[in-house]
């Protein structure tokens, strides 16, 4: 039974961009919930996890009909392949979301301890490129796109200074051993989100142009 391509395609990108605030939101309240002291949020954050997971499934097999019912070809096949891609990274965004309010939640229940000032710029910084991500995505802006690329160096960069705490710190203050185990998992996975955030920007390029960049190549 044909499809009305068009109108499939444009459906399909506002069910992405729904999953995209989405996500958004829940990263922005997890950074709430650390740089604000309200664990509550991070209980809404673990709790929230089966809407993204059901929103990525039904965007997945809606890509999948498409594929075999409007046969896409050229920039029509490059938007289903980079809706189904992207909607994967934000449902790993979503989990991670979700691990790192584990965290904050088990820091929490400890003592109060200082953390470093790289904690707060991480959560930002993260924050802000998958923002900046969802930005070119909804405007088809690969310039913006290639801005978010340049961006994760930042997330890299803080990553290693909040190692460097633990390793400088920890051994001068028993009490951060716990908590600076909770911060690097945290770490880690602001990290990955910075990962995951790039990976979408290179696929709004490769919507918008037609040509992959991953591994460097731009």
């Amino acid at each position: 039974m044909p499809i009305d391509l068009n109108a499939n395609l444009q459906s399909l990108r506002s069910d992405l961009l729904v999953l995209g605030a989405k996500v958004e939101k829940r990263l922005q309240d997890v950074t709430d919930a650390i740089v604000n002291h309200q664990p509550e949020l991070a209980m809404d954050v673990k709790k929230g996890d089966a809407e993204i997971d059901a929103d990525d499934m039904r965007i997945e097999e809606e890509c999948v009909r498409i594929l075999a019912l409007g046969a896409p070809v050229a920039s029509d096949l490059r938007r289903v392949i980079t809706v189904m891609k992207i909607s994967g990274e934000l449902e790993r965004i979503g989990d991670l979301a979700k691990g790192i309010s584990k965290r904050v939640l088990r820091l929490a229940d400890m003592p109060s301890v200082p953390l470093p000032p790289a904690v707060v710029q991480m959560c930002y910084a993260t924050r802000d490129i998958l923002r900046d991500a969802l930005a070119a995505l909804v405007e088809s802006d690969p310039e913006k796109a290639r801005q978010v690329r340049a961006e994760d160096d930042r997330i890299d960069a803080l990553n290693k200074a909040i190692l460097r705490w633990a390793r400088e710190e920890v051994p001068q203050d028993a009490r951060l051993v716990t908590a600076a185990i909770e911060v690097l998992a945290m770490a880690q996975r602001f990290e990955r989100i910075g990962d995951l955030t790039t990976s979408m920007a290179e696929q709004v390029i490769y919507l918008v142009e037609g040509r992959s960049v991953r591994h460097g190549r731009d």
